[in-house]
């Protein structure tokens, strides 16, 4: 009987919306829901009538009962997706539109019109999904371009990785930037022994750099003084140049996706002035010297 009942109230609800009316529709759907705790239509059909109604907290709770229901649910991965962006969930929205589209690829162009899904569309979310997998669930903090606020760049720290005791911080957004040539979109990490405040800093600095300058850190490449820049106390004055190499230290397999478009990363490893007038008067095996110190370790002796 209850099942009848809130077969019958759901469909009152979906008629209601499609009216426009989602405050009644919402009122069915939650009579439902009451009746039949278990009807995953009224949970999806309250969870699109809350979202309509501007209730993103209440429309979340809604889509994950939903979801926990009928877990292959494309309309309810959908709207949970809406909902939980809306709150700033991003875990929880991305893997929700991931499931989606899985079920539904056709509405890839559709979610990439939606300002809120289109942000877990771009490389850089795909790039930092494979890092979490690699090296744990990050801490991330968002950074704005000097001249261009509205510009911005995350910056992940990963604790303990690649190993106990060390701290790993990379750039995540750098790997939207598409290269002329065609080479691996592109995130920056950098691993340090002793943590820093500056460290973040040095590292969306220098993906702001890449950026604005088209250059593209090949192994074996360096931006001279930018870690000089930054004045970080001792780091900078002992280590003001940024060398990048092969991230050997992660051992990570790369690409980290073939793509297309591939999506690889790079370790950015701070030098001395007397290891870039070696690298600068050809002396190619640098990376190598550094790849048998601890290049975290920013009280090192220089390698030259």
């Amino acid at each position: 009987m209850s099942l009848a009942a809130a077969d019958r109230l759901t469909e009152e609800g979906n008629g209601y919306f499609q009216q426009g009316d989602f405050a009644t529709a919402a009122d069915r759907y939650q009579h439902a829901t009451t009746l039949f705790p278990s009807h995953h239509l009224a949970w999806k059909g309250l969870g699109h009538a809350l979202l309509c109604l501007a209730r993103p907290t209440d429309a979340a709770r809604a889509f994950d009962r939903a979801i926990g229901l009928k877990a292959d649910s494309a309309t309810a991965l959908w709207g949970g997706a809406l909902a939980h962006a809306d709150l700033g969930h991003k875990p929880i929205a991305q893997n929700y539109l991931r499931r989606c589209l899985t079920l539904q690829p056709t509405w890839t162009e559709l979610a990439r019109s939606v300002p809120a899904l289109a942000q877990f569309l771009q490389v850089s979310t795909y790039a930092a999904e494979l890092l979490r997998v690699a090296l744990g669930v990050p801490s991330v903090r968002t950074f704005r371009h000097a001249a261009e606020p509205a510009r911005t760049i995350d910056v992940a720290r990963y604790a303990d990785a690649p190993e106990p005791g060390l701290v790993t911080y990379g750039s995540l957004g750098l790997a939207n930037v598409e290269w002329p040539d065609g080479r691996p979109r592109i995130e920056v990490l950098l691993a340090c022994r002793v943590d820093s405040a500056g460290m973040p800093q040095l590292v969306a600095n220098t993906a702001f750099h890449l950026i604005d300058h088209q250059f593209y850190p090949t192994p074996g490449s360096v931006l001279r003084d930018q870690v000089g820049v930054l004045r970080l106390g001792e780091l900078s004055a002992r280590f003001p140049h940024l060398f990048f190499t092969v991230p050997r230290r992660w051992g990570l397999r790369l690409p980290l996706d073939e793509g297309p478009p591939a999506v690889t990363i790079t370790s950015a490893v701070p030098i001395s002035d007397a290891e870039y007038r070696y690298w600068k008067d050809g002396g190619d095996d640098l990376g190598t010297r550094l790849a048998v110190t601890d290049a975290a370790d920013f009280t090192r002796e220089d390698v030259v």
